[in-house]
């Protein structure tokens, strides 16, 4: 009877110890148990994810937005191209951020030569296209680039979205074009090395130069001596 007990006691104990890995899992990973709300999917490209697995998170300004999905080799280019998924309610904006955003676009496309020099009805179309294309942008604009970050120096590689300056907003579904890869360590020792190399053979050969070359101080003796 007591050993039943015990076995029962150790059985509940696993689980227990199971369920607080999971938390714990999660909770390192920026993620709650639920779906993000109104989640949709984006992409880039990377030359090097060294470290970057399925699942990581993705932040913006220290908050986590998103998390990682895919992870693929692209077979014609050959860089890395990582999909992941973007909670909407952090990424997107409200309807009085998105009528301020779309007054400012409407403000720049009257400015531009395209628009002054149509017509009527040609303005109309293109006023209509613009508004019908702003109901599906991100808060994320194109200048924005995403980068392979890292948590310390010896953490868990996630995916960093940097904001831009711009007013031009990148689509749901759409690509972050400007990135920066894994940076190893051995890279930058690599680099490191290479470059206190290069510093310490300019030195040597200028030395060598400097000792190589014959005096051209003349003796003030044996200048006026005939």
């Amino acid at each position: 009877m007591k050993s039943r007990s015990s076995e029962l006691a150790v059985g509940v104990l696993v689980i227990l110890f199971g369920l607080a890995l999971f938390f714990l899992a999660m909770k390192v990973s920026g993620l709650s148990g639920s779906t993000l709300s109104k989640s949709y999917e984006m992409t880039a490209t990377f030359d090097n994810v060294n470290g970057l697995k399925e699942r990581a998170k993705v932040t913006m300004s220290g908050v986590t937005v998103g998390r990682v999905e895919y992870i693929d080799l692209d077979p014609v280019t050959r860089l890395a191209k990582v999909t992941f998924e973007l909670d909407g309610n952090k990424t997107t904006f409200n309807p009085t951020q998105l009528q301020t955003v779309e007054q400012n676009a409407l403000e720049e496309l009257h400015y531009s030569d395209d628009y002054q020099h149509a017509n009527a009805a040609k303005q109309k179309v293109m006023e209509q296209q613009l508004l019908s294309n702003m109901k599906s942008i991100t808060n994320i604009d194109q200048d924005a680039y995403i980068m392979v970050a890292t948590n310390g120096l010896l953490g868990e590689k996630y995916l960093k979205i940097v904001p831009g300056g711009g007013l031009n907003y990148i689509k749901r579904g759409g690509v972050i074009s400007n990135t920066q890869g894994t940076m190893d360590l051995e890279d930058l020792i690599g680099k490191f090395i290479t470059g206190m190399s290069g510093k310490s053979s300019t030195g040597t050969a200028a030395e060598t130069k400097t000792a190589s070359e014959p005096s051209q101080t003349a003796d003030p003796q044996t200048s006026f001596t005939q």
